[in-house]
Order: structure tokens, then sequence, then C-alpha cells
């Protein structure tokens, strides 16, 4: 009674401030809309309502009618540390695991020490970059040329190997047997489905003669056999060329010298902070135009990381 239908929206606001009242006097402390939270909080409706939707921060109450999200000071603990931690460049899910009460403090120090793991890791990673970046203006600088040499650091599996291992060999011998290899691409007498020839220098100073080298194919499916025969009674044997998690690659051109593209292939390693894990191999991509990969078994250095 009192009140016309004129005065029906008057009656609802009057009716939804007394519930209003009623429900901060029963929870005991003072609520705000979502709105007003979001001006305290310093943070936007919308993450407040994900937060919500995935339970790392509910409302202390939702109104059943209008839907309206309550928030109360003492949540603000809650939603500051979970902007902290989010800082820290934590997953919502790491930090809701931290939220909970029942996690030890081991747990907490294996979580944080973990993320510090993967931190730093992407600082290593960016300083990788930058020295990359660094070693490119320093090419363009001295050579006046952008894209003349462009090593690649790749993961190279094992991979089954047809290969002869010569030692005090000259160079015209080693010409010889590779020109053999090459013939076996083309030779549909062999059951053996064969990848790129292959020479791995295992001397441990250049020299011209006097070689230690293995040369072999690579084998590609399920070898037929264990060895191979070739034209000149040198015989092939079955084994595995090691792959490495890191070997640094440099596509060769029929016009690149031999000395300038291992000085640049050297000089991108010392540059990178790498060195050299094994013996160096040349990879034959297209014997035709003469096309070939110069591969090298690297390691990172390990130097500390520096934070101050």
């Amino acid at each position: 009674d009192g009140y016309d239908t004129g005065d029906s929206h008057g009656r609802r606001f009057v009716e939804f401030t007394l519930l209003n009242l009623i429900v901060q006097l029963s929870k005991g402390s003072f609520m705000f809309r979502i709105g007003e939270f979001t001006k305290i909080a310093q943070v936007s409706g919308r993450l407040l309502r994900y937060y919500d939707e995935i339970g790392l921060l509910t409302p202390s109450h939702t109104d059943k009618f209008t839907g309206y999200r309550y928030y109360t000071a003492d949540q603000l603990p809650r939603l500051n540390r979970i902007l902290a931690l989010k800082d820290l460049g934590l997953t919502l899910d790491q930090i809701a695991t931290l939220l909970d009460d029942n996690i030890s403090a081991d747990e907490i120090r294996g979580m944080l020490r973990l993320q510090k793991m993967q931190i730093e890791q992407r600082l290593r990673d960016d300083v990788d970059r930058l020295r990359h970046v660094e070693m490119r203006l320093e090419q363009i600088e001295e050579e006046g040329e952008i894209w003349k040499y462009d090593v690649v650091l790749k993961e190279i599996p094992d991979q089954p190997f047809l290969s002869m291992r010569l030692t005090d060999a000259s160079g015209e011998e080693v010409t010889r047997y590779f020109n053999e290899l090459t013939h076996l691409l083309t030779d549909g007498r062999t059951k053996f489905k064969f990848g790129q020839p292959v020479g791995i220098l295992h001397s441990e100073a250049y020299v011209e003669d006097n070689l230690d080298m293995e040369l072999g194919i690579l084998v590609e499916g399920k070898p037929p056999a264990d060895s191979l025969m070739l034209p000149s009674k040198q015989q092939l044997t079955l084994g595995v060329l090691p792959g490495a998690p890191a070997m640094a690659t440099l596509i060769c051109q029929p016009e690149d010298k031999w000395a300038v593209v291992y000085n640049a292939i050297g000089a991108w390693i010392d540059a990178n902070g790498y060195e050299i894990n094994g013996p160096g191999r040349e990879m034959y991509l297209s014997t035709a135009a003469n096309i070939f990969e110069v591969q090298f078994p690297v390691q990172k250095l390990t130097h500390e990381l520096r934070l101050t």
C-alpha cells in the first residue's frame, strides 16, 4: 500500500536497497559492487568476472535476482596476491595451487624455483638472439653483405650409415671413393634406398694429405644388408651416424671458397658461445650442382647467468 503503478520503479529500488543492506549486515563487512571494487583494486571488471568463472576469486555475494557481484575489502589481499604471482609469470593454474591452504612450503619453493629456471632459460635464449643480431650487424659493417652466410642450429637424429674409414689417405683417393659413392645414387642394382653422401674428417688438424677420413652414405628405411661392396672392392659397413642435439650447419654454394666457409662457421660458433663437440662433416645435398652442407656438432659453453 502507498505505492501506485507510477512508483513501481521507486519501490523496487527501495526493496533492492533494503535487501543489500540486510546482506551487508549479515556478512559483517561492507560490500562493493563490481564497478566500485574495480576502482579500488585497479583491475578491470572483465578480469574479475574471469577470475570468478575459473574459481580463482569468487564474489562474496551474487544477487540471485540481478546477478550483480559484490566484493568485500577483505578480498583485496587475495586479489593482490593473485596479481603479484601473475607478475612472476606463473599461470593461473599454478596460482590457484599456490593459494591452496593445503600446499606445503616445500611445494611452494619447488614451484618458484622451477619458474626461476624457466625465466633464466628465456633470458639465455634472448641473449643468444641478441648475439645473432650483433653478429649480423658486424657482418654488414665489415663485408657489406647481409645474407652471405647463414649458420643454422639444428637437432640431428641418429641415422643409418654405410661407411668406410680411410687413414693416411691422399686427397686424390678421397675424391675417387667419393665419386663411387655418388654413383650409388643412380645405381638401380642395389636394394638400398640411399640418402646423402657424407664425409667426416677425423683428422685433428687441417692437412691436405695423410687424411683420417670417413666416407659414407646415409641409408633411408630398413637396410636390406649390413654391408655393400664398391666397384673398387672397398667395403662399406652399416653403422650409425651419430646425431647431435645441436649441430651448427651452413649451406655452401659452388662459388664459395672452403677456407671462407669454415672461417664463417667457426666465427659463428665462437660469437654465439658454443664449442665444437665432435668431428666436422660435409653432407652433399646436390652432387650435380655441388651444393653441400658443412656440419659441426656443438655444445653450449656454460656461463653463469648474472642478473645483477
